[in-house]
């Protein structure tokens, strides 16, 4: 089992090279974040959009990199990816809502079964394992179809990394049901529907999911308290709140994948640093 970001890396490495299509490249963080996977000899990239302003990014007579240039910088890399000349899509200096429009296209996306979603990936010195956590960035609205779907495209994805049975929490306030508080209600749903399939418990708040003496301290009985894997946000806000404070305050490593569709996506805010963007890009080639 992948318990880290080093773990991810020395897994990819020697592996079949993959093409990425990364969109509206003009952006010195991504172009290297992507020169340093390229010559590990992680992956090639294709960089599509102003062929004029990524070419000024690159280094001095750098030919490594193949260079598209494109008005419709989305559409064109979804192309390559549908005529097999990539393997994995990447968000540049585009917005997300104008690469997903492209990746939903009923007759040229990229869209595969019913839902897509965004996990962040998170590191931390206090946690023994990865934490996964969704859906922090495509997904507004969450209900119960949308959390079922979700699982099960992180199970799909998660068994990549050799983690088999995740547990699975749905986070809340408190651990207890309340009619007040509607993602409790929502949470207890969820979970008696995929209870006999997975391992899921919710409503659940972080620190009991997250530690076995909390967990005991309040009273909770729970086989995810200490284990957990996946946090499933009650709203995309809370996830992006906690990735992003996690990495700002917390000391942690972050990456981030959209799974659900044909390829690996990989979805990274322009704040973003050039080793988040390189543990995105390992993410994709798991």
């Amino acid at each position: 089992m992948i318990s880290n970001f080093e773990a991810l890396h020395q897994q990819v490495q020697g592996a079949v090279q993959k093409r990425v299509a990364l969109v509206s490249a003009e952006d010195p963080v991504l172009i290297q974040a992507a020169t340093l996977a390229q010559n590990e000899g992680l992956a090639t990239f294709i960089l599509v959009g102003n062929s004029r302003k990524i070419q000024s990014l690159t280094v001095a007579g750098d030919t490594t990199f193949e260079i598209i240039d494109s008005e419709n910088p989305a559409q064109t890399a979804i192309d390559l990816i549908n005529d097999s000349r990539a393997d994995l899509l990447m968000k540049g200096k585009v917005s997300t809502g104008e690469l997903l429009r492209a990746v939903l296209k009923a007759e040229t996306g990229l869209r595969q079964g019913e839902l897509l979603n965004h996990i962040a990936v998170v590191e931390s010195p206090h946690y023994h394992k990865l934490l996964f956590i969704s859906d922090g960035g495509i997904n507004l609205h969450l209900d119960e179809e949308v959390f079922v779907q979700m699982v099960h495209n992180i199970a799909g994805y998660l068994h990549l990394l050799g983690i088999d049975q995740p547990r699975y929490g749905m986070m809340s306030l408190i651990e207890t049901v309340n009619d007040k508080i509607p993602e409790t209600v929502l949470a207890k749903r969820v979970v008696e529907r995929l209870s006999s399939d997975y391992i899921i418990e919710g409503p659940i708040a972080p620190d009991v999911a997250l530690s076995e003496d909390a967990a005991s301290r309040k009273g909770q009985a729970s086989r995810i308290a200490g284990e957990v894997d996946v946090f499933l946000m009650p709203n995309t806000t809370a996830a992006n709140h906690l990735v992003k404070g996690l990495s700002a305050l917390g000391g942690c490593k972050v990456g981030g994948v959209i799974v659900g569709a044909k390829v690996p996506i990989l979805l990274l805010s322009r704040s973003d640093s050039a080793e988040a963007k390189f543990h995105s890009i390992l993410l994709g080639l798991v």
